[in-house]
């Protein structure tokens, strides 16, 4: 990502080489085109025709990832946070969400290739990760986050958890 004064650069790529703490966003292929938002009513969204040669996209406020609006249901998005900040030294909260078929009743529906791929994400993290009560210590009833192994290790040995992203 680049941008100068209230216009941002995007570029899709198929692969990252690290991590950093930030929101990223996560585009299945197979589910359609992505657009972008004109912002002006009757005016419909710009579809980015090559996404991986990239896009350009003006937004008055800081963005950390592109806004796509009303793509519904729209690519998939990670929020990765090392360090929390609800407390001195504890861990942040990181998720990936998707609004899924929230929108199917009104004509927006998840693409069938798109659920498949949120679930085998879902099933991955639950092969990998470990279930805890959510807010953690003392959460009950169904709510569970997932903590992967190293996470999982300093919650263990008493590293304070953020509640809320």
């Amino acid at each position: 990502m680049a941008h100068h004064g209230d216009t941002y650069a995007w570029k899709a790529v198929d692969q990252l080489e690290s991590i950093e703490p930030k929101e990223f966003c996560i585009w299945h292929t197979g589910s359609g085109r992505l657009t972008v938002p004109s912002r002006r009513r009757g005016v419909p969204d710009k579809e980015i025709v090559d996404p991986y040669s990239g896009w350009t996209q003006r937004y008055e406020e800081f963005l950390e990832r592109p806004w796509f609006g009303g793509n519904l249901p729209g690519p998939y998005s990670f929020m990765f946070k090392e360090a929390g900040t609800e407390e001195s030294g504890s861990l942040g909260l990181s998720g990936f969400n998707w609004i899924g078929d929230h929108f199917r009743a009104v004509g927006c529906p998840a693409d069938p290739l798109a659920k498949k791929w949120w679930q085998r994400l879902k099933r991955f993290v639950r092969a990998n990760a470990t279930a805890i009560p959510w807010p953690y210590p003392d959460g009950h009833g169904r709510l569970r986050a997932y903590a992967f192994p190293d996470a999982h290790e300093q919650i263990l040995a008493g590293r304070p958890l953020d509640v809320n992203p």
